[in-house]
């Protein structure tokens, strides 16, 4: 696609210059605003469907939801155009960033405001890492989506294949190739993320928390987002995420050792990842 036109520029720098203004007028007070919403996190781990859930709850006209803000602290998110420039606010001091530009006030017609989060961003072992998530164990009202995939290889499936591919978001209609996944490789991976999934469980054991199935998720997307927006607060709307779920392949198609990897796991609790 070639460059937009000089005029969606313009039109794009405006808005976005009136969004600013906006949320400073908020915080100043002279623009009616509110931090009384729900604040929430999503948190999981790639190719489990948090896009498709983050971007359907930013579709509800009472939702604010961002994607992954707080990866590291090399990471700020520029393309939010909302946070402003914070880079320098963010690296230093990433609890202020989270409580002066992301849990802002927002007009009165905003109910929730959330962002996602990995298992692994914010690292832990650091100092800034420990802030972001001490922040968010502090907040006892802060409500928890718990996203996750039954079929853990179908996720290192996926996540092998946007790695070959730089494709995190699916736009084609293309075919991926064949991966190949080695027993040690796919072990390792599904014993972190299960100590991950545990790990979430018991820190944020204190505050309310919803528990999602990317299985569900996908089978049932209008009544699990009902679900959800009953858990955080708002009132019902059907909302799109705009994106389509591409054919189904098996795993056989997509794995060229999958014969391999299913009798090496054959008498493990990981068994049931090798049944379609």
């Amino acid at each position: 696609m070639g460059q937009p036109s000089l005029r969606k520029r313009l039109t794009r720098t405006t808005m976005r210059a009136g969004h600013t203004l906006r949320h400073r007028a908020m915080d100043a007070g002279l623009l009616p605003g509110h931090t009384d919403y729900v604040r929430f996190v999503c948190v999981g781990y790639a190719r489990t469907g948090s896009t498709l859930l983050m971007r359907s709850l930013n579709n509800h006209s009472r939702i604010v939801g961002f994607g992954e803000i707080v990866k590291n602290v090399d990471r700020y998110p520029h393309h939010y155009h909302e946070l402003e420039n914070s880079a320098a606010l963010f690296e230093r001091d990433p609890v202020a960033f989270l409580r002066t530009k992301v849990f802002r006030a927002y007009p009165p017609a905003v109910a929730a405001v959330g962002f996602k989060i990995f298992y692994h961003h914010a690292p832990r072992d650091t100092a800034w890492g420990r802030q972001v998530w001490d922040y968010l164990l502090e907040q006892p009202e802060l409500r928890v989506l718990h996203l996750r995939r039954r079929n853990v290889l179908k996720t290192l499936l996926s996540e092998k294949q946007a790695g070959e591919t730089e494709e995190w978001i699916k736009y084609s209609n293309g075919q991926d190739k064949p991966v190949h996944i080695a027993p040690d490789e796919a072990a390792a991976f599904f014993a972190r993320l299960a100590a991950w999934e545990s790990e979430v469980e018991t820190l944020f054991a204190a505050q309310p928390r919803c528990e999602i199935i990317y299985e569900q998720l996908t089978r049932d997307l209008p009544g699990e987002l009902a679900r959800i927006q009953h858990f955080l607060g708002v009132p019902h709307e059907p909302v799109s995420p705009g994106t389509e779920k591409r054919p189904r392949r098996t795993l056989a198609a997509q794995i060229d050792n999958y014969a391999e990897l299913k009798e090496q796991f054959r008498a493990t609790p990981w068994a049931d990842y090798f049944t379609e």
